[in-house]
């Protein structure tokens, strides 16, 4: 059957391309924003991002131990014995799905055994910025920047990737104190605990928002982040569904892996995962060239009533 149609691809291909040209004709909003998506999934396989989703998913690999440590211990300086229920470990496993089976009663144990603020902290610290670190290059590589440094608008790497790292470790730990420690109660019209169902997606469309928009080397405006955020996040959760009906449904991991099921399924959604938001990246980065003159993103996908005038001169994100 694919040899008959890879046969008949010539002669199929003019068809194809005349039916493309009356669509565009009657649709070209729509044949504009299609333009788009294949120009982005293009720049996507250009930049061999499945590679690098392969990288960046092994040192986060790497960084989630430290990093996840490193918040508990963060939560229980704020919410004391609170920092260890049920709904903030709820709210965790809806995060990073697929986790190994005992993975955060572990991380628990070992943020319970570390002893207060001391040198513990900095060896966390220096576990989780590795993470960060491959983040940093790899978003430098899809904005083209990585190796074009004159392109770089951005200084003080170093300083960017702990400030995003600690800032966003604080913001999470005040946020998640908030809500499960009570303080939101009286300024919220429903039980906290019906919005813990829909805290892990919000928390990602902002930490992937905040990434995409101060992360990279140069500047990015906050709604092409967002829509980079949006996307990714959106799609990381059908992702989520799709691959969670797909290991309810065969058996082939169990009979492959057995016990070492939990640790290839959570790695395997990391990697998946890592691919999503690159694809997020591309999105924001492909306006990111728009504003530079690099292509031309059609009028309603950019929202051009949300631009600024011609006549306006923006400035840079600091």
């Amino acid at each position: 059957m694919v040899e008959k149609i890879l046969g008949r691809w010539p002669h199929l291909l003019p068809a194809i391309e005349a039916a493309w040209q009356r669509f565009e004709h009657l649709f070209p909003t729509i044949a504009e924003g299609f333009r788009f998506a294949w120009s982005v999934l293009r720049k996507f396989k250009k930049d061999d991002c499945l590679s690098y989703a392969a990288g960046l998913a092994f040192w986060l690999t790497v960084s989630l131990v430290p990093l996840a440590t490193l918040l508990f211990k963060m939560l229980a300086l704020v919410l004391g014995s609170k920092a260890y229920g049920v709904g903030t470990l709820k709210a965790l496993e809806n995060l990073v799905p697929y986790l190994p089976e005992g993975f955060l009663e572990d991380i628990v144990g070992n943020s319970k055994k570390l002893g207060g603020v001391g040198l513990s902290w900095g060896v966390l610290l220096f576990g989780a910025y590795w993470g960060i670190s491959q983040l940093d290059s790899t978003l430098a590589h899809v904005f083209g920047v990585r190796i074009k440094k004159h392109k770089q608008t951005r200084k003080n790497l170093l300083l960017r990737q702990l400030g995003i790292l600690v800032g966003g470790l604080i913001v999470l730990v005040t946020f998640t104190g908030m809500l499960v420690g009570g303080e939101l109660r009286r300024f919220m019209p429903v039980r906290q605990t019906n919005l813990l169902p829909y805290l892990p997606p919000l928390l990602g469309l902002l930490v992937v928002t905040v990434v995409l928009q101060h992360l990279p080397r140069v500047h990015v405006r906050f709604r092409h982040a967002f829509l980079g955020g949006a996307v990714s996040t959106a799609l990381w959760w059908v992702a989520k569904g799709i691959f969670g009906l797909y290991l309810q449904h065969t058996m082939t991991w169990g009979i492959m892996y057995g016990s070492l099921i939990g640790i290839v399924a959570g790695l395997t959604f990391l990697y998946y995962s890592c691919a999503i938001f690159l694809l997020g990246a591309e999105i924001t980065a492909a306006f990111y060239r728009h504003d530079t003159g690099s292509i031309t993103v059609p009028a309603w996908v950019r929202m051009k009533a949300l631009e600024p005038r011609s006549d306006d001169s923006p400035t840079p994100a600091p």
